[in-house]
């Protein structure tokens, strides 16, 4: 008789398996993508592209919306990935949040067709539960608790964390937007970001000491 200790459970092949799947058809969506763009995406052609049976996408992705959002999901958290290994030392805030900014602006610049396609289709793909809410939460938690640290340290003023992340995000991603259209270079992005973000911070203290 064989060794089935050295095989792997049955269940874990399983998984494995689906967990390939959902990749091959992930990968299969970002060349359909690239070629066709979101209007021309069909559920069928991403199957199709990925040799499997049109059923399957289903078992994976609920609809394309949520499919495309995983994409961009997968790719910011690439971007945040490399940005956290390589954060400039604590005690400089705004230099801390450009940095993270400029990884991800460096990650659309990469294929800024295909990031446009990530955006124009998760933007307004409301999904309390999926990958993108989740991203952004957890993006939140960490500027939250970098202005927090920085506010310890008495570098900022800290008067309402929300409000300021909100200030921090919306400059993001207008500046984001403002790249993808071609509009400034990834350049002339960090120097806005970080000039408005100095600004800000910088009144919010000068309020907090008066």
């Amino acid at each position: 008789m064989g060794d089935d200790s050295a095989r792997p459970p049955s269940g874990g092949v399983r998984a494995q398996r689906k967990q390939q799947t959902r990749q091959t058809l992930l990968a299969a969506a970002r060349r359909v993508l690239r070629r066709r763009g979101f209007a021309g995406l069909t559920t069928r052609d991403v199957a199709a592209e990925a040799n499997v049976a049109a059923g399957t996408f289903f078992v994976h992705f609920p609809d394309l919306n949520t499919l495309v959002e995983t994409l961009l999901d997968e790719h910011i958290g690439r971007a945040l990935e490399a940005a956290m290994s390589t954060l400039p030392p604590a005690g400089d805030l705004v230099g801390r949040l450009v940095h993270v900014a400029g990884e991800l602006y460096a990650s659309y610049d990469r294929e800024p067709d295909l990031a446009r396609q990530y955006l124009s289709a998760s933007l307004f793909h409301t999904n309390p539960q999926g990958p993108a809410d989740r991203r952004m939460a957890e993006f939140r938690r960490w500027v939250t608790r970098e202005l927090e640290e920085a506010a310890s340290a008495r570098e900022v003023a800290l008067p309402d964390p929300d409000l300021l992340f909100t200030a921090f995000f919306s400059l993001y991603f207008g500046i984001l937007v403002a790249g993808l259209r071609g509009e400034m270079d990834r350049a002339a992005q960090l120097r806005l970001l970080e000039a408005s973000l100095t600004r800000i911070l910088t009144a919010q203290h000068r309020q907090e000491r008066t």
